[in-house]
């Protein structure tokens, strides 16, 4: 099983006190999430395969870079789920939050926490 491009979600919070001041229309720029690891629809390369369960790749979490966060998004947060998975429910491969809001890029493998690849103050919670 591979994690799916289309299931990878990337949200911005916005953890304002009150509710944010309207934008003018069309003033919200378009909040965009790439990758150089996969592109979407197509078969991940093994390197970023689960490694457990039956499955041998290399469990490497996927570069990601994202743009457009609305005005005001105090952190990130990012939900890598796998709905396909056979188990009735999917599998959530990777859950990370309090990503800084000045972010705008995880390098390959940062999801080991062995690397130390996280922005400071970014919690990854257990899959």
């Amino acid at each position: 099983m591979a994690w799916m491009a289309q299931a990878t979600a990337l949200a911005a919070f916005t953890l304002l006190a009150a509710a944010p001041p309207a934008a003018p229309e069309g003033a919200m720029a378009k909040f965009t999430l790439t990758s150089t690891d996969f592109t979407e629809g197509a078969t991940l390369a093994n390197a970023q395969v689960f490694n457990e369960f039956g499955c041998k790749g290399g469990n490497v979490s996927p570069a990601l870079a994202w743009s457009g966060a609305p005005t005001g998004t105090q952190s990130f947060a990012l939900l890598m789920h796998d709905p396909d998975a056979p188990t009735g429910s999917g599998w959530w491969h990777w859950i990370v939050y309090n990503i800084p809001p000045g972010t705008s890029a995880l390098p390959a493998g940062a999801g080991d926490p062995k690397k130390g690849q996280m922005p400071a103050g970014s919690v990854q919670g257990p899959p």
